[in-house]
C-alpha cells in the first residue's frame, strides 16, 4: 500500500490553508457588513426618533404663556436671539400614568449642545430660580441646527415672536408654520417643514397668563 509523500501533504495542507484563509475572509466580510448595517439601522432609528419627538412637541404646542424664574413673562412659543437653534414652546398631552400631582401640559426646549441636538423639559410651568430642566440626547452627531418660522402674512421670520408683533400677540402668538434645517454629520442635510395645529381665538378658552408670583415646584 502506497503512502502519500511529504509533498503531497505539504500540498494538500496548503490547500485547505487557502480554502480556511478564504472562508474566513468571507465570513468576516458578512459580519462586517452585517455591523455595518447594523450600525446604520440604529442612526437612521434615532434620527427617525428624534424628528418624530420634534415634530410630536410642535403639534401638541398650546397657547400658554409661562412665567421663568425671574417671573418675567414668556411667549408659549419663542426662539432664543442668542442661540439660532433653540425653541421653546408649551405642550399638551404630557402623559401622567401615575397620576402625580402635575399639569398635563409641559414646558419643553429644543437646543443643540456641541454636537448633540438636546430636548429639554421643566416639572412645573412657571419656573422658580431653582428649578432646573431635565435634559434628554435627542440626537448625535447634529453640526448646526437653524430655525425659522411662517408667519399669518405668509413670511418668513428668523425669530419668534417676529419684530413686529405686539400686544397679546407677543405672548400668545403662534406661528403658522417651522422649518427645520438639520446638518447631520452622517446624512448630510436635513429639512422638515412642519405645519403647526390652527387654534381658533375663541377655542382658546381665554389664555391663561401666568400669576405674577412663580408656582411653587410640584412633587
Amino acid at each position: 500500500m502506497r503512502g502519500f509523500t511529504l509533498l503531497e501533504l505539504l500540498i494538500a495542507i496548503a490547500i485547505f490553508a487557502l480554502l480556511g484563509l478564504a472562508t474566513y475572509r468571507m465570513l468576516d466580510s458578512v459580519l462586517s457588513a452585517d455591523a455595518a448595517t447594523r450600525a446604520h439601522e440604529q442612526q437612521l432609528r434615532e434620527l427617525t426618533r428624534a424628528m418624530a419627538a420634534f415634530e410630536r412637541d410642535l403639534r401638541q404646542v398650546v397657547v400658554r404663556p409661562i412665567r421663568d424664574g425671574f417671573g418675567d413673562p414668556q411667549p408659549a412659543l419663542r426662539s432664543d436671539l442668542a442661540d439660532a437653534s433653540a425653541l421653546e414652546l408649551t405642550r399638551s398631552g404630557w402623559r401622567n400614568p401615575l397620576g402625580q400631582p402635575r399639569a398635563e401640559l409641559q414646558r419643553v426646549r429644543w437646543q443643540l449642545s456641541g454636537e448633540r441636538w438636546q430636548r429639554r423639559y421643566w416639572r412645573v410651568l412657571d419656573r422658580a430660580q431653582d428649578s432646573q430642566p431635565q435634559v434628554q440626547q435627542a440626537l448625535d452627531g447634529v453640526q448646526s441646527v437653524s430655525l425659522r418660522y411662517l408667519d399669518k402674512d405668509g413670511q418668513w421670520q428668523a425669530d419668534w415672536p417676529p419684530a413686529n408683533a405686539s400686544g397679546d400677540g407677543l405672548l400668545t402668538g403662534l406661528p403658522k408654520a417651522v422649518e427645520l434645517r438639520l446638518q447631520h454629520r452622517r446624512h448630510g442635510e436635513l429639512r422638515r417643514l412642519l405645519r403647526l395645529p390652527d387654534i381658533a381665538p375663541e377655542n382658546l378658552g381665554g389664555p391663561e397668563v401666568p400669576n405674577e408670583e412663580p408656582e411653587e415646584p410640584q412633587t
